[in-house]
């Protein structure tokens, strides 16, 4: 007699074992990272914080197993877990199957060496190449979660954990008097713990962006471990890219100008160096556009050539009434260059601060809406404090805070004008926000650094990640 199908596409509940074995779990990962943070705090105080992260982490991953499975009760989180999960039970009652599915296209030749005792990825992942390669960065998880949803999801956690601390430790290098307030804005954004604890696509692109930027700087500017890195930003920035390539996208100016300045500053006549800033932001958004327009067809609806349609198009479906009131409309507008810079605005601002708390409209949304306050808090205090005038000098003398500035408005102009969902909006911030509030903080601590020297030695620490 045939077993019945496994997968259904969404949990009921959490078994009775998985919630049994937390606890454990829990003080078992809590214990190995506060040994790790015992042995390198000697050498750097910001590990003061390593395990407490480790510890948010696992709280995030949990806290959302348990609103996905008995509040939302769906999502693309089940979908991926369960077409994941699939492709273990292939693996475990035929494993040779397993090989050809795995290794193979997402074709329906493929797809039925599935059956019933492994049940079958879901037709709107599988088929979805970008869901097609999520299925693959999910399974390794499932395989040693032994098929637990909620263990999978906690071993994700803790495994994105490393690139956020890794990008954390740059922020260090670079200014480590504010260890404690970097830590509490990079590490401790409860947004970003919440939405990059779990599986989902903004999981890995927040740890694979934090992985692909701390190694550019380590390759280009820090100059350690240059091949190691080298691979490392290389594999990281393809696994962003192919998820979400738009995170890309808007870091290249930025990074770019970040690079440039960094030997721009070494040079000692300030006429030329002063001559120099405008030639290597036009040289940026030239190798920008030319890096995009090479990637092309890779890009598919995200390439140079259809990202304003993609922008246009998205915005609209995303007005549908079917969101039940979770969203808003800045308007609208033709896909041309002129119709969506005229949105700039509007859009940076929905991108930044948005929802508001009195858009709220349930507890997540509540939670967004204070933390979007507080950051409206720190975007105005320095404007208020030291003056836009005195912010664009600081800025412009420290090409870390350059980038992390660029990419910020850039990225939320690109979600707040394709984006007409609170909760898709929401979840699309913490790939941006985490960066914006470090360049924020920096900004409300200016007094604490000497802005005008140039960047802060590295320290001498025992390990890096």
């Amino acid at each position: 007699m045939e077993e019945e199908i496994v997968n259904k596409g969404y949990l009921d509940n959490l078994g009775l074992v998985e919630l049994m074995v937390l606890p454990f779990y829990i003080f078992i990962v809590f214990t190995i990272a506060y040994a790790h943070q015992r042995k390198n705090i000697g050498f750097n105080p910001s590990y003061t914080y390593f395990a407490r992260g480790v510890l948010a982490k696992l709280v995030g991953g949990t806290v959302f197993c348990l609103i996905y499975v008995y509040y939302y009760k769906g999502g693309d989180t089940f979908s991926y877990f369960e077409s994941a999960r699939s492709f273990c039970l292939l693996l475990k009652n035929h494993p040779y199957s397993f090989w050809d599915a795995f290794t193979g296209s997402n074709s329906m030749d493929n797809y039925f060496l599935f059956d019933n005792t492994t049940g079958y990825p879901l037709g709107n992942i599988y088929f979805e190449n970008r869901g097609f390669f999520m299925i693959h960065m999910v399974v390794p998880f499932v395989l040693l979660g032994f098929n637990s949803y909620l263990i999978s999801s906690l071993l994700l956690s803790v495994a994105s954990f490393v690139g956020i601390w890794r990008m954390y430790q740059v922020l260090v290098r670079y200014y480590p008097s504010l260890y404690r307030p970097l830590a509490l804005g990079f590490i401790f954004l409860p947004t970003a713990i919440f939405w990059g604890s779990g599986i989902l696509k903004d999981t890995f692109t927040l740890s694979g962006f934090c992985w692909f930027v701390s190694s550019i700087e380590m390759v280009f500017i820090s100059k350690k471990k240059i091949f190691r890195n080298a691979i490392i930003a290389f594999v990281s920035g393809c696994i962003v890219l192919f998820i979400k390539p738009y995170i890309i996208m808007a870091c290249i100016p930025g990074l770019i100008v970040w690079l440039f300045h960094e030997r721009v500053r070494k040079i000692k006549n300030n006429l030329w160096r002063n001559l120099s800033l405008p030639f290597i932001f036009m040289m940026s958004l030239a190798i920008g556009a030319s890096i995009m327009s090479f990637l092309g067809d890779k890009l598919d609806k995200f390439a140079l050539t259809k990202v304003l349609d993609t922008a246009s198009v998205a915005q609209r479906d995303l007005k549908d009434e079917s969101y039940h009131g979770n969203s808003f409309d800045i308007g609208n507008y033709d896909a041309s260059l002129a119709g969506i810079t005229s949105k700039f605005p509007v859009a940076t601002i929905a991108g930044l601060f948005r929802p508001f708390v009195w858009e709220a409209k349930n507890f997540v949304m509540v939670l967004s809406g204070l933390e979007n306050l507080i950051l409206l808090y720190l975007f105005l205090y320095p404007i208020y404090k030291i003056g836009p005038r005195k912010i664009m000098r600081i800025l412009f003398n420290q090409p870390l805070l350059l980038f992390l500035f660029t990419y910020s408005i850039l990225f939320a102009f690109s979600i707040g004008i394709s984006t007409s969902n609170f909760g898709a909006l929401i979840r699309f911030k913490i790939a941006f926000a985490p960066f914006m509030v470090a360049m924020l903080l920096v900004l409300y601590n200016n007094k604490k650094l000497h802005l005008h020297l140039p960047r802060i030695p590295q320290q001498k620490t025992k390990k890096h990640f």
